[in-house]
């Protein structure tokens, strides 16, 4: 499940959103960077994605990931990496 997690979050580095858009993403980050169970807070980073919706005139302007939050998914991406087993020395 790392695996898809670190897939996500890869993904999310390049998403554009309204600001309210990446507040929902920061808690999620912040919900998978705490969670013992990486599996079941996953879906939080899914539902705050971008919507396969077309934007309507007046909706606010899409913009990328900021920094900070940025920052945050980097450690996290690196962590979760560093979660998955090492092979063994003796492994082809």
């Amino acid at each position: 499940m790392h695996d898809d997690a670190v897939d996500l979050l890869r993904r999310s580095l390049k998403w554009s959103l309204p600001a309210t858009g990446w507040a929902a993403v920061d808690a999620a980050v912040r919900t998978l960077a705490a969670s013992d169970d990486v599996a079941a807070d996953l879906g939080y980073l899914e539902l705050a994605g971008p919507a396969r919706i077309v934007t309507r005139f007046g909706d606010p302007p899409e913009i990328p990931m900021p920094a900070e939050l940025r920052d945050r998914v980097n450690e996290l991406i690196h962590k979760l990496g560093a979660a998955e087993p090492e092979p063994a020395d003796d492994a082809p």
